[in-house]
């Protein structure tokens, strides 16, 4: 092992061995040195601590040690890793498994509008908007004669669209 204080394979080693990872110090400690909130070591944890008293009491960051009357070892203290034997993990896969096949089931909207998503196509007069075209009149203002005339109420990009063939 190197001499560093920052040296990952260390860490891991440490981890690996039954040992924990300081969030404060950013280093693999022995369990040993765990502290009750498991995230920190005991002296980042007295450190962080007395750093917590000199805050306002309305303000609780997340980095400030807890410990709870139901959970001594902090967060997650008492968890324990279970290890799972080859044979469960291999039966828990569903790649083969007929079970997880599910059949397509399509949307019911679908049947009312025959495919189509969205707003239902409005009727309009067709010969009147090409009429009022050949006038000279531009679709802003054919949308509003529409409007106004005959109690549509239509984009004038429908206009647009229904001038340029693009919409029947």
């Amino acid at each position: 092992m190197s001499g560093n204080y920052f040296d990952s394979k260390k860490d891991l080693e440490i981890v690996s061995a039954g040992g924990f990872f300081c969030y404060a110090c950013a280093v693999g400690k022995p369990a040993e040195e765990q502290s009750p909130d498991s995230r920190y070591c005991h002296d980042c944890y007295e450190f962080l601590v007395k750093e917590a008293e000199l805050l306002p009491s309305n303000k609780r960051p997340s980095w400030i040690p807890r410990v709870t009357r139901d959970n001594p070892k902090g967060k997650n203290g008492r968890q324990k890793s279970i290890q799972v034997s080859q044979d469960v993990v291999l039966n828990m896969s569903t790649l083969n498994d007929l079970k997880s096949e599910v059949d397509i089931i399509q949307p019911s909207v679908a049947k009312v509008t025959q495919g189509k998503r969205g707003p239902k196509h409005k009727v309009l007069p067709h010969d009147l908007i090409m009429q009022w075209r050949d006038e000279g009149m531009g679709s802003k203002t054919i949308a509003t004669r529409l409007r106004g005339e005959q109690g549509i109420d239509i984009s004038y990009k429908t206009i647009q669209r229904v001038i340029s063939g693009e919409r029947n």
